[in-house]
């Protein structure tokens, strides 16, 4: 297996060490018990794990599932793995909590190649919607939850003046949704 570490994710962290250093632990902690959910899962269900990317808009983990379940089961699992931590640590460290309960919903957004894109395009899958059907529905899912994502983004740094962290964040999401699946 193989771990490949892009200069994005060392440049993200940088730079979340540099804004709030105890909240960047937080955030790679989180990261680190998603990543670990995922892990177990693929090894409860047998998977061969090929190797690991941290990229600058997240981990990718490449494996070889045999079917529709597995990938849900698998996908599901790293979020799950967020909101056990979550609740685990919430009276504790509820900085730790807040950002793992938010990892887990952003992953649970229905954006392919995120954790729920990947839930939905198995479930339609196994629900024997064609390869073709399947694509389609998720686009028009990806296109719709990215333009309400944008607008909400823009009306948190309008009205709460946020800054631009939400538009920032929502352009992440929405690259990383453009993405596709690497052969």
């Amino acid at each position: 297996m193989r771990i490949k570490v892009s200069f994005g994710f060392c440049a993200m962290v940088c730079l979340l060490a540099w804004l709030n250093a105890r909240l960047c632990i937080w955030f790679l902690a989180s990261i680190l018990c998603h990543e670990l959910g995922h892990l177990l899962a693929l090894r409860l269900c047998r998977a061969v794990l090929e190797g690991i990317s941290l990229e600058m808009a997240g981990a990718v983990i490449q494996t070889s599932l045999a079917g529709y379940r597995q990938e849900i089961l698998c996908a599901a699992a790293g979020p799950a793995a967020n909101c056990l931590l979550g609740a685990a640590v919430l009276r504790l460290q509820p900085q730790l909590a807040v950002i793992s309960l938010l990892l887990a919903a952003v992953n649970l957004l229905p954006l392919y190649p995120l954790d729920g894109g990947r839930i939905l395009r198995a479930a339609l899958l196994l629900l024997h919607c064609s390869q073709e059907k399947a694509e389609r529905i998720l686009h028009v899912v990806t296109v719709g939850v990215c333009c309400i994502l944008m607008v909400l983004a823009c009306w948190i740094t309008v009205e709460l003046q946020a800054g631009l962290w939400p538009i920032f964040a929502a352009l992440i999401l929405l690259w990383r949704a453009g993405e596709r699946e690497k052969p």
